[in-house]
């Protein structure tokens, strides 16, 4: 009997499994948009849903036609569902009887979404990095942060995005000049402006590439002005009205953060207005007037560097507005215009080794501190007017203005290779400066065939001029003398000011099918000046009594030609361009000093450089670049003034009217390739520069009193080479994904130490990797990075330095009932091979918890413990083959801080302020769990 069940049983099993497998069948078909002719859509979210729960019985992605496939599939009754951002989504019934196999649902075509807000439903995993041509693409969606973040917070989550301590944006290596929001400027050079203020809930995608200069883009080829941006896509629906928010902070150890911004976006017209107030080292715009004067005292001119942006502890305030509007049909104008200001409190411990000759040493110590209060205000506008459909100008005016105010002292001393103490100093400085720059640009293109033949006009000026007066004081005692103590009582009043003019005309004759040639004639005419009057006290403790040792008056005027030819050819799988640049250049300077002519030299310089640019396009997702360019760049005034400048009695400065150009050679290689069906992106970037007529420093020091002595020379022969590559990975599943960074420098670079030539060669390694997870219950990400630096030097190779800089961190953000969530971060970092003090081991932890609340879940209340641990230091390093620094500034400690944060919204058809949200976890149905109505 029991044979006879085993039997029977065998064959239910069997039976079934047969039928299981006959009722299996693959569901296909082809997504288009609508339209004349109907386009592919690549990338739309296929999902197949039990139609009884609307439960996910399969999902996967359109290729590059728009094809699907939905492999085993069981008999039932089901519903089709397809997502696309910007597109309706789209519903079909689907029956799946019998065995009939593949079941083809034919084209399914979606139409324009009118208010994509509305739709909640979150498909498939989110792509995170696409390779578009010349574009790499993020998704923000797959990139967590928490509630009132800005685009800053968001970068930071992305691999090859570094935000530094400054508020700098460096993608792939190369820093971002411009943030664009959906193609058009926003806060035109100042990226920092849309950075540190726009809410991340707002993006859709963010998008990195070079974006050509208007003059490159009016003729089609490449003038080398390429710049690095990144353009923000707003989410569709958001483009239909107002929008916004707001947050007030207050927290322990009196610290505070106050910002609202307000926006509307319709159609191809942008309005933004913003403001804030914070002591939390947030400052929201770019400070020119910091700029301007270095950043420390008397421009910059202090001894061990000044003080930058981003160290010790600043408050600051901003407000300003953006705007975009479409005049007419042929019209556009856009701009912004903004004010800013802060107050720095800067407090440093810098030690530096200076490297000399024969393998001798000496050490400087320094203890400093700064107030420096700054005031800025700039507009910039754009204007493009078409008039007919072969006419196109440009026209961009700008103005800055800034004033800024610094008490600084310091205390150092310096001490020998054995620690014999050399000298003391004590010096203190007062700066009172205001700096402004105003320019304009003119850019005519005008076809003048359906060939392609243009003629192309531009003309562009501007004027800049910074006034500084500085009270210097200082106070030297050489200790290895008696009675040698040297004391500076002077005032110095600097005038830096210059103008440029530049000219260029462009035609491009088109060659046949697709074949172009360029032939472009650019003037540039530059004038700079250095006025320097200095007095010291006279018997009444006035400024009266000139110093002919400190004042000096600098003229430079450089007059700069570049002829270029050029061909280009351009195919549907690839393009290049051969060119050719000759480049004329005349110098002048005049140096005086009181009334009396010092020097009076002039220099013509001739370089010749090839231009080749080659693009292959292996398919939409795969490309290749290959760059190669030349770029002329003049000395700067300090550089070129031949009087020695005596303001610091340890650090004389002498320039050389000698020098010549920069010539910089530059080749460029890039290759990104994404693969949709896996979601894998990987880029790799290389790249050599070598450069003639390299400005370097030459400095020898008086062992006895420590004195240094600087000037500049020519070298060439100077190189770096460097690479990068970056992989991100899905892994299988809908849960994790890895990312990796990879990144290698050499530098090989000639120079002087202590008078003699030397080779330096400086070697960087840098590995980051990371892994994520997120779900319906938390997101979570971890990551590993290490760096090595090493620097060699052929004069004292006893002196050799060799550092690693490791560390790792964690997040997570746990979704709990009723609008709680939960939220921690964890960093670890340590190094070795830092002189003793400047050794790190440092746990930073941070954590929060927040509610939301109010209808649509509009407001929200959050408290954040910063520095839980209270480990955090400030703490940096640089070597070069004349000396290793080490810096450490006062940073922001321990603090508490709790948010009040309100969004608000106004969209044409009543979609609400809970669509702000960035994509909440999908549950294990796929359904989006934000709270709804």
């Amino acid at each position: 009997m029991i044979q006879r069940f085993s039997i029977l049983f065998l064959s239910l099993l069997l039976l079934g499994a047969a039928t299981g497998v006959v009722a299996q069948v693959h569901v296909k078909g082809t997504v288009v948009r609508s339209g004349e002719p109907a386009e592919a859509v690549e990338m739309a979210a296929v999902r197949l849903l039990n139609i009884k729960d609307s439960a996910m019985v399969k999902g996967t992605v359109t290729d590059r036609e728009g094809r699907f496939d939905l492999m085993g599939v069981r008999q039932g009754d089901y519903l089709l569902h397809v997502t696309y951002v910007g597109l309706d989504p789209l519903y079909q019934r689907l029956h799946i009887s019998g065995s009939k196999t593949p079941v083809d649902v034919g084209r399914l075509t979606m139409t324009e979404d009118g208010v994509l807000l509305g739709e909640a439903v979150v498909t498939a995993r989110a792509v995170e990095v696409q390779v578009k041509n010349d574009t790499v693409e993020y998704n923000a969606s797959a990139y967590k942060v928490a509630e009132g973040s800005v685009l800053e917070d968001l970068l930071k989550k992305m691999p090859g995005v570094e935000v530094s301590a400054e508020g700098a944006v460096t993608v792939n290596g190369k820093e971002i000049k411009k943030i664009l929001v959906d193609g058009k400027e926003f806060f035109s050079d100042d990226p920092k402006a849309a950075s540190k203020n726009l809410p991340a809930q707002i993006v859709d995608k963010v998008q990195t590439y070079e974006k050509k200069s208007d003059l490159a883009m009016l003729t089609g080829f490449d003038d080398g002005d390429a710049e690095a941006v990144i353009n923000l896509t707003v989410k569709p629906g958001m483009k239909q009205g107002w929008f916004g928010n707001a947050f007030a902070g207050a927290g322990s150890r009196g610290r505070y953060d106050v910002n609202a911004m307000l926006n509307r976006f319709v159609d191809d017209d942008q309005f933004s207005l913003m403001g804030g107030i914070n002591n939390t080292n947030n400052m929201g715009f770019t400070d020119f007037a910091a700029a301007a004067f270095g950043g420390g005292p008397g421009g910059g001119r202090h001894r061990f560097g000044g003080f930058g942006a981003g160290n010790g502890i600043t408050s600051s305030g901003n407000v300003g507005t953006n705007f975009s509007k479409r005049l007419m049909k042929d019209l556009t104008v856009g701009g912004n215009v903004r004010f800013s200001g802060s107050d720095n409190e800067a407090r440093a411990k810098i030690d530096r080794q200076n490297i000399l000759a024969g393998d001798s040493t000496s050490f400087d110590h320094a203890e400093s501190a700064s107030d420096t209060r700054t005031r800025n205000v700039g507009f910039n506008l754009h204007m493009e007017w078409k008039p007919d459909s072969l006419t196109q100008v440009i026209f961009r005016p700008e103005f800055s203005y800034g004033t800024t105010h610094t008490d600084a002292e310091e205390l150092t001393h310096t001490l020998s290779g054995s620690l014999d103490s050399v000298n003391a100093s004590r010096s203190r400085s007062r700066v009172d400066g205001h700096a402004l720059t105003a320019s304009a640009k003119l850019d005519v293109s005008r076809k003048l065939n359906s060939r392609g033949r243009t003629l192309t006009l531009s003309v562009s000026g501007g004027g800049n001029q910074s006034i500084d007066n500085t009270l210097n004081r200082s106070d030297t005692r050489f200790l290895l003398f008696a009675d040698s103590t040297e004391t500076i009582d002077q005032q110095v009043h600097n005038d830096t000011r210059g103008y440029n003019v530049r000219g260029k005309v462009a035609w491009v004759e088109p060659l046949g099918h697709s074949n172009f040639l360029h032939l472009s004639y650019r003037l540039r005419r530059t004038h700079r000046e250095l006025l320097r009057d200095a007095y010291l006290i006279d018997e009444e403790g006035q400024y009266t009594v000139p110093d002919t040792t400190t004042g000096r008056n600098t003229r430079s005027d450089a007059t700069e030609h570049r002829l270029n030819l050029s061909f280009k050819m351009v195919r549907p799988k690839y393009d290049f361009t051969l060119g050719l640049n000759f480049d004329p250049t005349q110098t002048r300077t005049v140096t005086e000093v009181a009334g009396r002519t010092l020097y009076d030299l002039s220099r013509s310089v001739v370089n010749y450089s090839p231009t080749a640019k080659l693009r292959i396009r292996f398919d939409k997702r795969t490309d290749l670049r290959l760059d190669y360019d030349g770029r002329t760049e003049q000395p700067s005034m300090t550089q070129l003034q031949p009087v020695a400048d005596l303001s610091d009695p340890l650090n004389t400065v002498i320039g050389n009217p000698d020098l010549r150009p920069t010539y910089t050679n530059s080749l460029r290689l890039h290759f990104g390739k994404f693969v949709p069906d896996k979601q894998s992106a990987f880029i790799f970037m290389a790249g050599v520069n070598y450069v003639l007529n390299d400005i370097v420093s030459r400095t020898t020091t008086d062992r006895l009193t420590g004195r240094r002595q600087t000037t500049y020379e020519n070298i060439d022969g100077n190189y770096n080479l460097d690479g990068r590559l970056i992989i991100n990975l899905p892994l299988p599943g809908k849960h994790f994904t890895l990312s990796s960074m990879t990144y290698a420098r050499y530098g090989h670079s000639g120079g002087f130490i202590d008078g003699s030539r030397n080779t330096s060669q400086a070697t960087v390694l840098m590995q980051h990797a990371g892994i994520s997870f997120r779900s319906s219950l938390a997101d979570i990400e971890l990551n590993g990075n290490i760096r090595h630096n090493r620097t060699r030097n052929t004069l004292s190779a006893g002196r050799d330095l060799s550092t690693l800089n490791y560390g790792g961190s964690a997040a997570f953000t746990l979704y709990l009932p009723l609008g709680f969530r939960l939220e921690s971060d964890l960093t670890y970092s340590t190094n070795s091979g830092y002189t003793d003090g400047y050794s790190q081991r440092e746990w930073l932890w941070n954590a929060g918890a927040s509610k939301s609340f109010l209808k649509n879940n509009a407001g929200m209340l959050r408290l954040k413990m910063y520095d839980i641990l209270r480990q955090r230091s400030n703490i940096s390093y640089s070597a070069t083959a004349t000396a290793i620094r080490y810096s450490e500034y006062n940073t922001l400690s321990s603090y508490v801080m709790l948010h009040f944060i309100y969004r608000f919204s106004l969209f044409k058809g009543g979609a609400n302020a809970s669509d702000m949200r960035m994509p909440g976890p999908p549950d294990r149905g796929g359904r989006d769990r934000r709270p709804r109505d």
